[in-house]
């Protein structure tokens, strides 16, 4: 019986664990302090989330886009 609990206990933090370290992110980029765009980036990593999100900072030449994780 003591096995079975444990088991659960070790399954159920991993499963958290596992959980826990992707969320559903969005990306918003404005410019002159209005949004002019936005994306669902899916569930994922923190740092990855990040990373495609800067990768949209400036996609018009002559505008500088300043875009967010949230």
């Amino acid at each position: 019986m003591k096995k079975v609990i444990y088991t659960a206990i070790i399954v159920t933090l991993g499963m958290v664990s596992l959980v826990s370290c992707k969320r559903t992110y969005h990306c918003k980029c404005s410019y002159n302090n209005r949004q002019v765009f936005s994306k669902d980036l899916g569930a994922q990593a923190e740092s990855k989330a990040q990373e495609m999100c800067s990768s949209y900072d400036t996609t018009v030449p002559g505008e500088i886009w300043t875009c967010t994780t949230y």
